[in-house]
């Protein structure tokens, strides 16, 4: 089967006033009133203070999940029938929801759970994310972990593409990679504010969050998803949830993510979100595959695509 894949961009995608675009829909109105419901508060009103959505990663989180699967719904009841699902990040709470695999009002308290828990994290002046930016990204930066993370204090957070990876670790430790990175020729480029996801910083909070995982109410999905933890298209219930499990300590795995997309006949991508985040990290990948961008219920699909991705990717922000 061929057709169209959706994303669903994690911490980067965050705009405020973002889900306001979709409000005039029905069925996207619909999720935003439930995750108000959920919360105990106005959530579109929330999201309208760019601080709240800088200053505050519950309310960022929040957000960028019910936008997400807002904008899904919006295009599903106009007719969109995806072959495939992945969001990165925090995302890929959404694309479960999307899919059918989890209830909204579950992942809505466990995302609002789970950021309270990582405000909790190391902060960002003891530890963060910084991005590996320029070709050979990977090997540099799995050269600078064997050489500056033995302890455990840097790690690969996220495989995003051929010309950006994510690092999370501590100050000290991530000053000594810039060191690297920069003999190497490559960029490394700070994400400030972000917490230190995708690696043994926050495996506190994964094991907080076991009890809340082993309520969630799992269905087989409408749609395969792709997990950030292996990159494999599944609508195997039980290898969605090992790998959501896994999820808060291992490396997101988007560019495989975005290997396996075609794999499962995506011949066009669609990314919900207010400004295009996934879209350049899948066309280092596949510089060909049209993507559209999706950010109201107006936008036509499937529309004209994004530019090619730029020399220097975007950085997806640390997604967590």
């Amino acid at each position: 089967m061929t057709g169209t894949a959706v994303v669903l961009a994690g911490e980067a995608g965050v705009r405020a006033g973002a889900v306001d675009a979709w409000l005039e829909d029905a069925a996207a109105r619909a999720v935003v009133d439930e995750a108000s419901a959920v919360v105990g508060r106005d959530v579109a009103t929330w999201w309208r203070d760019p601080l709240n959505l800088c200053c505050d990663t519950t309310a960022a989180h929040v957000e960028v999940v019910v936008s997400g699967i807002a904008g899904y719904r919006s295009l599903t009841e106009r007719g969109l029938r995806p072959v495939v699902v992945a969001g990165h990040g925090v995302g890929e709470y959404a694309a479960l929801v999307a899919a059918g695999a989890l209830p909204l009002d579950q992942v809505v308290e466990l995302v609002h759970w789970r950021a309270e828990l990582l405000s909790l994290s190391p902060r960002p002046s003891c530890a963060g994310m910084a991005a590996v930016v320029g070709p050979g990204a990977g090997e540099v930066a799995r050269a600078v972990v064997e050489d500056v993370g033995d302890t455990g204090a840097l790690a690969v957070a996220a495989v995003d593409g051929p010309s950006q990876v994510l690092l999370a670790g501590g100050c000290e430790a991530l000053a000594r990679a810039r060191e690297t990175v920069l003999a190497a020729g490559l960029e490394l480029v700070r994400l400030p504010g972000r917490t230190a996801c995708h690696g043994p910083l926050v495996a506190p909070v994964a094991r907080h969050l076991g009890a809340a995982f082993a309520d969630l109410e799992w269905s087989e999905p409408d749609v395969p998803v792709v997990p950030n933890a292996d990159g494999r298209p599944t609508r195997d219930p039980e290898q969605l949830a090992r790998c959501l499990r896994a999820h808060l300590t291992s490396p997101v795995q988007w560019e495989a993510t975005s290997r396996a997309l075609v794999e499962a006949g995506a011949t066009e991508v669609v990314e919900v979100a207010a400004v295009p985040v996934l879209g350049p990290l899948i066309r280092q990948v596949h510089p060909d595959l049209p993507v559209h961008l999706a950010a109201g219920p107006g936008t036509p699909l499937p529309t004209t695509p994004l530019e090619p991705a730029p020399a220097v990717p975007v950085h997806t922000g640390g997604e967590t």
